[in-house]
């Protein structure tokens, strides 16, 4: 015979049922896949080509292209 404990008993020293299956889905599923957020770059705008981050907040919330750069004529 196994000499396992029984499964209400397991789930209770885990913390309840919520931790218990986490445990067991972790296991099998491994963690949490995490997005491609941390390192890359935001979409370039559609209009200029320049991040978004660059450009200007227009009064009704709208983004304005910046003025072009000395680079780019």
């Amino acid at each position: 015979m196994s000499d396992q404990k029984p499964l209400r008993q397991r789930i209770r020293e885990a913390g309840g049922f919520y931790r218990w299956f986490n445990s067991r889905l972790i296991r099998y599923a491994g963690p949490a896949q995490v997005g491609p957020y941390g390192e890359q770059a935001p979409p370039p705008c559609d209009r200029c080509g320049r991040p978004k981050d660059e450009h200007i907040a227009g009064e009704d919330g709208a983004l304005r292209c910046p003025e072009p750069r000395a680079s780019d004529a």
